[in-house]
This record gives C-alpha cells, sequence and structure tokens, in this order.
C-alpha cells in the first residue's frame, strides 16, 4: 500500500514523459485494513504449543510450567489483538488527519474571508474618498454657480439700470422733442389766426372766405393730433381760469371781454393755455356818473 494513499494526499504518475500527468484523488473516509492471517496463524502455533506443554505436564504443575503455558498463552492473546490494535490506531489517526485537513480547509476560508473583507474595506475606502471628493466638487461647482449666478444678477441689474438710463434718457428726448414741435404747431396756428384776423380787417369777402377754408384745414389737421384751438366771444364776461389779458393788465372785476387776440389750446383734454383776449373799454356814461374826487 502507498503511504500516500494514507494521507488521502495526491498520487501523480507520469508515462512515457510525453503524456500529461494523471491525478489519482485518496478519499479520506476509510482506513487500510491490516493483513490478520499471519497474527492468527502465529496465535495458533502459540496456543497449540501452550496446549502441548499443558497435556505433558503432571497432575501437579510446577512453576516453571505454570510461567511457560502462561507466557505462551499471554503472547498469544497479544499477538492476536495486536491487528485490531494497528486498524484502530490507523482509524484515530485517519480520523486526525481527517480533522486536521478539515480544520486547515476552514482556515483557509477563513483566510480568504479576511482577505475578502480586507479588499471589501479597501474598496469601501476607496469610495468613500472618492464620495469625498465628489461631495467637495459638487460644492465648489455649487459655489461657482451661486458666483455666476451672483454675477449675472448683478450683470442684468446693471443691463436694466443702464436700459432704463437709456430709456428715460430716450423718453426725455421724446418729451422734449414733443414739447418743442408743439410750439412750433403752437406758433404756426398763432400765425394762422392772425392772419385769418388780418383777412377780416381788410374787408375783403373772397379773401376771407379763403384764409376761414385755410384756418379751418389747420384746426382739423391738429384736431387729429390731439391739439384744439378755442376763442371768446365778444362780451362774455372775462374768466381768468379761461381768459388772459393780452397786454398782461389786470382784469378788473366784471370786465367783458372785447376780442380774441390769439387762441387758447387745449392738448389730449389738458388745457395748455389760456385765451389771449382785448377787455372792452368803460362806457362814457358810466365815467361821467362816477363822483367827482375830492
Amino acid at each position: 500500500m502507498d503511504p500516500l494513499r494514507l494521507l488521502g494526499l495526491f498520487t501523480f504518475e507520469v508515462s512515457g514523459g510525453e503524456s500529461p500527468a494523471r491525478i489519482y484523488p485518496m478519499s479520506l473516509s476509510e482506513a487500510p485494513r491490516t493483513a490478520k492471517w499471519p497474527y492468527l496463524l502465529a496465535d495458533i502455533v502459540l496456543v497449540a504449543v501452550a496446549a502441548t506443554v499443558a497435556s505433558k505436564a503432571a497432575p501437579v504443575w510446577t512453576w516453571r510450567e505454570i510461567a511457560l503455558v502462561g507466557g505462551l498463552t499471554g503472547l498469544g492473546a497479544w499477538i492476536f489483538i495486536q491487528p485490531f490494535a494497528k486498524d484502530h490506531e490507523a482509524a484515530v489517526k485517519l480520523f486526525e488527519q481527517v480533522n486536521l485537513a478539515s480544520a486547515t480547509e476552514r482556515l483557509g476560508a477563513l483566510d480568504r474571508a479576511a482577505q475578502q473583507i480586507t479588499a471589501a474595506t479597501a474598496q469601501w475606502q476607496e469610495i468613500q474618498a472618492l464620495s469625498s471628493k465628489t461631495v467637495n466638487t459638487a460644492g465648489t461647482i455649487a459655489g461657482q454657480i451661486a458666483a455666476e449666478a451672483k454675477g449675472f444678477s448683478e450683470f442684468l441689474s446693471r443691463s436694466n439700470d443702464g436700459e432704463k438710463a437709456t430709456l428715460r434718457l430716450e423718453v426725455e428726448k421724446l418729451r422734449r422733442s414733443e414739447k418743442e414741435s408743439l410750439q412750433v404747431v403752437l406758433h404756426l396756428m398763432d400765425h394762422c389766426f392772425a392772419l385769418f384776423q388780418a383777412a377780416v380787417a381788410s374787408g375783403q369777402p373772397q379773401l376771407i372766405q379763403q384764409l376761414g377754408h385755410y384756418r379751418n384745414a389747420c384746426i382739423d389737421v391738429t384736431r387729429r393730433v390731439g391739439l384744439l384751438p378755442f376763442e371768446a366771444q365778444p362780451g362774455e364776461a372775462f374768466d381768468p381760469e379761461r381768459h388772459e389779458v393780452a397786454d398782461g393788465a389786470e382784469a378788473i372785476p366784471g370786465a367783458l371781454v372785447g376780442r380774441t387776440v390769439a387762441w387758447g389750446y387745449t392738448f389730449q383734454g389738458v388745457g395748455i393755455r389760456r385765451i389771449q383776449v382785448a377787455l372792452q373799454s368803460a362806457p362814457a356814461t358810466e365815467a361821467a356818473a362816477e363822483p367827482p374826487a375830492a
């Protein structure tokens, strides 16, 4: 019997040098058996010798005969139990080897588990480091986004302020231009009114009619943009809210309008200039009725 089979190892047999090695796994479940027939034969011989000695001895045995028979019998018994003792010893060794192999395998499994735990711990540490880097990067990106958002808000605010200032300037320019244009239109309308008054003063009906049509056309044109002229009627009472003395004199209470010197105007429903008028002179009878001064 190959001793390697007793240890439960593997026997390697290589033949010819060209064919691959063949591996024979050895089982650890069965222990090798000891051949018992040599021991039984020796035991039978010893027992037979002891029986022969006992049969030839006198009825009263001497101590030598007792010692010989007892020694042969004991030696036979010892030889008889030797194969069983060897089998038991082999079984015990096999059991120990099996347990040792199982313990070694378990220790190997524990070693592999420890290696796996170590690898997993290293991986978790790497993951934690990557997570920390990711969190730091995210914080940096968030800070950059916040800074960019703040800068963009400031840029929009400056842009809005610049646009508001530009629009305000443009509105002021438009208002100034509108005011200047309105002043030009007012001057043109004043000249139109003066021209019609001169035609009336000339007493020529045809000229009065032509300039009247021209005046009405100018009034229609200015009405489209919201500018509306109006004049006072002779003899109506002087109203400071609607009338204004042309020469800048103060009007006495109860004064009457004599004639219209220049139109008054409303622009889009808002009065922008009062009617410039000339007052009627006081009658001579009223002047004579006044008591003489002391």
